[in-house]
């Protein structure tokens, strides 16, 4: 199975780092300049502060209405763009947020998500 991306377990949260690179494509590799927490509980795509969809120049393509952890539903934008991790390009959708990774994305982009939490390790597999 091949490695698509490592990130790290800190006090059992695992995140994998990433940045908007030029052309507004967020790229997810080891090194970065902001976190992107693993949410098993976020059963949507990506979550990512106004700011970082700002830079992103993501498409607003329509609003709906979501259920917090908390119960409570909100409405909110929801964008399109593109996720790199290595060669891998995605098409995904984004709402504004905390910098979060939910299960539709992560379904998307590899088969496996591995959690080491002996090495304080995440991986996504191929």
């Amino acid at each position: 199975m091949k490695t698509l991306i490592i990130g790290k377990i800190d006090n059992f949260v695992p995140f994998f780092n990433g940045f908007v690179n030029e052309d507004g494509t967020l790229i997810l590799q080891e090194n970065g300049d902001f976190s992107l927490t693993v949410d098993t509980g976020f059963s949507g795509g990506i979550a990512l502060p106004e700011s970082v969809l700002d830079e992103m120049g993501a498409d607003l393509i329509d609003f709906g209405v979501f259920r917090l952890a908390t119960g409570e539903e909100v409405e909110l934008s929801i964008f399109w763009g593109k996720v790199r991790i290595g060669n891998d390009e995605i098409e995904t959708w984004f709402i504004p947020g905390d910098s979060l990774l939910g299960m539709e994305f992560l379904s998307l982009a590899c088969s496996l998500l591995s959690l080491d939490f002996e090495k304080e390790e995440v991986k996504l597999l191929e």
